[in-house]
């Protein structure tokens, strides 16, 4: 019995004991606290914003575009300042001629090495400047839509091309020529082609610098006119019967207002974005890299609810940030109820 009461003893003072650990763990290891900052009502969204353009030049190589090359390639600066001025831009640049006559060696592919031009690319604006005097010993047989085809098409586009076009890329490619197309291909052939190598239709682009039916009397050549070129310009997503994206090959002035594609360029592939989700304006924040843009339609951005947009003005001071960097959209989501 005796024995009995000291074990007795024993238990209840080792649970005294055993709960006077637990309860100095209590106290002294008190339970993690959340900042309350750190709960939203909201769940937040987060959108990254990487804008790419793969920019087609295909210039007439024929023995009439000697001056024409020239005006050109004296204002490549205007075109390449104009491209550059947002930094978040990725873009590739590549030159084609209008001669398809030698298919076994220069048909499709692009001229000078390396095969296009990049931001990163040392002597950018000097390089494309040469590139553009392509030389006039070309056929007079021009074509401008075989070329583009030929050169996104095998085996070029996975040889000599290669790295240069981009599915998830938008493509803008600039016609300038004095003459009408002779290739084999139609205007909705060109176009068919084109849109099935993009998801979306709208990612196709196209300008000119032409001389149309209209002013065929008024801007003279030996060559000859057709609808081929207007017509597939008029049909791709930046074109309408306005012919905004053309440009007069007569006009003195065409070299420097290769500028205007080259805004058009920036604006239609890097000066909105999308938004996948409906956000709470007023928490709304856009940043690159290390740089934040301002909500302010001159300097900045703003939001457009009709289209669940964010526009980036025209007016932003980029700060490079360096290869691979792209915008950064964070903001708080509104639920959207059926």
């Amino acid at each position: 019995m005796k024995n009995f009461t000291k074990a007795l003893s024993l238990v209840l003072a080792l649970s005294v004991v055993g709960c006077g650990i637990e309860s100095s763990k209590n106290l002294l290891v008190p339970k993690s606290v959340i900042p309350k900052e750190e709960f939203s009502e909201k769940p937040k969204d987060f959108e990254a914003f990487n804008p790419k353009v793969d920019i087609l030049f295909v210039i007439d190589s024929s023995g009439s575009m000697d001056s024409a090359q020239q005006n050109l390639s004296r204002n490549a600066f205007q075109f390449a300042d104009a491209i550059s001025k947002v930094s978040l831009l990725d873009y590739h640049i590549g030159v084609l001629t209008t001669d398809m006559n030698d298919c076994r060696d220069n048909c499709g592919k692009l001229q000078g090495f390396p095969a296009f031009l990049q931001k990163s690319t040392p002597d950018f604006v000097g390089l494309l400047s040469r590139r553009m005097q392509v030389g006039t010993d070309g056929s007079a047989s021009e074509e401008m839509f075989g070329p583009v085809v030929a050169a996104l098409s095998s085996p070029l586009d996975t040889t000599t091309n290669a790295g240069f076009y981009r599915q998830d890329a938008f493509l803008a490619v600039i016609f300038i020529t004095d003459a009408k197309d002779q290739s084999r291909y139609s205007p909705q052939e060109l176009l068919q082609f084109l849109r099935s190598k993009k998801v979306d239709p709208n990612r196709v682009l196209a300008y000119g610098v032409i001389r149309t039916l209209a002013e065929e009397k008024s801007c003279e050549s030996s060559e000859d006119l057709d609808s081929k070129l207007e017509d597939f310009l008029a049909s791709v997503a930046n074109g309408d019967r306005t012919q905004k994206n053309i440009l007069s090959l007569c006009a003195p002035d065409y070299g420097m207002k290769l500028a205007e594609f080259a805004k058009d360029i920036v604006k239609r592939t890097a000066g909105s974005v999308k938004l996948t989700r409906v956000p709470n304006a007023k928490t709304i924040k856009v940043s690159y890299g290390t740089q934040v843009i301002p909500n302010d339609p001159v300097k900045g951005w703003v939001y457009q609810p009709s289209t669940n947009s964010i526009l980036l003005s025209e007016g932003i001071e980029w700060v490079d940030q360096g290869p691979n960097v792209g915008l950064s959209i964070d903001f708080e989501v509104i639920d959207v109820k059926d």
